[in-house]
Parts: structure tokens; C-alpha cells; sequence
């Protein structure tokens, strides 16, 4: 059947014989339902080291701060094993946005 006005057809129907091709990536990026999609993270933390940013808990945040452990809390920095690539580095440590969220900062 011939579509009325094809003039105002802003979605086309489907082709019946055709196959159809789901695109899965636009769904994981519309909804967030991706694997890697980032958590909300109390902790994010910069390594000096390797440069990835790592979201943690607040659990993996007291394992992170084992003995032996540096901090400045002046600039908000800590010598500690790097989440990411697991050396000993100075992190940067800030709020993430699920702390930030809970703090109403």
C-alpha cells in the first residue's frame, strides 16, 4: 500500500523482505546498559603514572589506602598502588559524582 503523502513520511516502514540490521551499540549508548558503562563512583582517582581516570567506592577506596600509603592532604594527593595499572604512584584523589551527590556539595 502506497504511503498518502510521502512528502510528510518522516520514518520510512520497513521493507518486509528485507533483513533488518538492530544496532546495538545505539542502545547501550542510549540507555547506559553497557558493560563499561562508568558506575556512580564516590572516588575518582588520577594516576601520575599511567594517566587513567579510575572510579572507586568507598570499599575499594579503604583498600586502595593500605599500609604503605603517603598522603598530602594539601593537594590531595596519596603514594599508593594505582588501580589501573597496579604500580605505585601518586594518585590524585578527588569526590566522585556519586559522593558529591550524597554530600549536596
Amino acid at each position: 500500500m502506497p504511503d498518502a503523502n510521502p512528502k510528510f513520511d518522516r520514518v520510512r516502514r520497513p521493507d518486509p523482505r528485507g533483513r533488518t540490521v538492530r544496532d546495538l551499540q545505539g542502545k547501550e549508548a542510549l540507555y547506559s546498559t553497557a558493560p563499561g558503562a562508568p558506575k556512580e563512583a564516590a572516588v575518582l582517582v588520577v594516576c601520575g603514572r599511567c594517566d587513567l581516570e579510575t572510579g572507586l567506592s568507598l570499599m575499594e577506596t579503604r583498600k586502595l589506602m593500605t599500609v604503605p600509603m603517603l598522603a598530602t592532604p594539601h593537594n590531595r594527593r596519596v603514594w599508593a598502588r594505582c588501580p589501573a595499572c597496579r604500580h605505585r604512584a601518586w594518585l590524585h584523589v578527588r569526590f566522585g559524582p556519586g559522593l558529591r551527590a550524597f554530600l549536596r556539595i
